[in-house]
């Protein structure tokens, strides 16, 4: 469970999926897993910058499989609820169990109704459009703080002194072992 000072994300996986453009282009091209993978690589930045914690919630409405949870390599938890479940029904389950923590508690989906509903569990809502902006936000000001890199020097001579590698030139052009 998040602390006190921890903001908590939970992300509708499949309505993001289906408002975020170039999510919604790979689904349309029944490139769902790549699409969902997009989505946690895209999350990774933005929690990671705004020091939030990340709920990713899939639906397995209408597949009889069981539930289960992944933990992506980014600390973004993955969520897939179990056959006859929605993400929406699991989000307000998250957010009854949370609304009594200290912590704040957003909720990213474009569905009305799901809005009404985490508003009385003290959750913000975030659109999935709204969430895309954010997201876009965060990666260009990201860009801007990365520090620019020098070329810089590969090989052994970036990690040696300027005595040691002039010892070393001469004794390769010399052809002979060093003798001190």
């Amino acid at each position: 469970m998040p602390s006190s000072s921890t903001t908590l994300l939970l992300v509708d996986g499949y309505n993001v999926i289906g408002a975020w453009p170039p999510l919604n282009k790979l689904a349309r091209r029944s490139l769902m897993e790549l699409a969902r993978l997009r989505l946690v690589e895209s999350l990774a930045n933005y929690v990671a910058f705004r020091g939030y914690q990340a709920t990713v919630v899939y639906d397995s409405y209408a597949q009889p499989t069981p539930a289960h949870q992944e933990r992506s390599p980014s600390g973004i938890d993955i969520l897939y609820t179990p056959y006859g479940e929605t993400a929406d029904t699991c989000i307000e389950r998250l957010c009854a169990q949370l609304q009594w923590d200290e912590c704040r508690v957003r909720v990213a989906t474009s569905d009305r109704v799901q809005q009404l509903v985490i508003g009385g569990y003290d959750a913000e809502w975030v659109s999935a459009e709204q969430l895309w902006e954010e997201v876009q936000q965060a990666q260009q000001q990201i860009r801007r703080i990365k520090p620019k890199r020098s070329p810089s020097k590969r090989g052994i001579d970036s990690y040696l002194d300027a005595e040691t590698l002039a010892r070393l030139n001469r004794w390769r052009l010399s052809g002979q072992a060093p003798t001190d």
